[in-house]
């Protein structure tokens, strides 16, 4: 029919592959950048993660330090009261037996990695895994330092607080300290506090695994 513009089907096609291609590579750069993006927030919480395990292993180490030498002193103690020792003395570690040491773990890196939602961006299984696992070992940790601290708030402090001068620091009678009550208490705390030492071994044990698994893959953010 005169006058009918003939369709060009294959310039339309074309311009079609066209959009869509320029569609297609979009959404991909949008991918990538969404992608890079997620990585950088990933890499960002590794690291903060990584500087408080190395914040978690110092204070790991001391309170250790301090925990063992809680536990010397009571050992003396016991022995001490067993052997009819000095009064002086005795009453002198049963003071020094008060400076129970509590234990902090810091876990604000993680607890903001997980809740701002950003730990379901880990490609890397296994370390997420591995930082999991070492924050559920702080929070065991915890339960136990909560136990032993229980332990000395509900026995051993009460104890001394009735029975020793605490504003002079002067002997008591023998009465005081070689008695069944007493030494129970001692022997107790004394058990708690050996058994968190080996705990805290165990925790000090992990971080250094984490450290050194994992420090070199978590380079920081510029």
């Amino acid at each position: 029919m005169r006058g009918t513009k003939k369709i060009d089907w294959l310039n339309h096609f074309l311009e079609f592959i066209v959009v869509i291609v320029g569609i297609l590579i979009a959404f991909q750069l949008n991918t990538c950048s969404e992608e890079k993006k997620e990585q950088l927030l990933i890499d960002r919480h590794v690291e903060n993660v990584v500087q408080e395990a190395r914040f978690n292993r110092e204070n790991i180490e001391q309170t250790i330090k301090a925990s063992e030498r809680l536990s010397e002193n009571i050992d003396s103690l016991i022995a001490l009261i067993g052997n009819k020792g000095d009064l002086r003395s005795i009453n002198d570690l049963g003071l020094r037996v008060l400076s129970y040491n509590n234990a902090y773990y810091k876990k604000t890196a993680y607890n903001t990695m997980v809740t701002s939602g950003d730990i379901r961006f880990f490609e890397n299984l296994e370390l997420r895994d591995a930082i999991i696992s070492l924050y559920e070992y702080y929070a065991w940790a915890e339960g136990i330092d909560k136990a032993s601290l229980e332990n000395y708030s509900n026995y051993y402090y009460p104890y001394v607080a009735e029975h020793f001068d605490l504003i002079a620091g002067s002997p008591q009678d023998i009465s005081v300290y070689d008695n069944k009550s007493y030494l129970n208490i001692l022997a107790t705390y004394n058990y708690m506090m050996k058994n968190r030492i080996a705990k805290q071994k165990e925790i000090l044990e992990k971080t250094n695994e984490f450290l050194e698994s994992y420090t070199p893959r978590a380079n920081p953010v510029n």
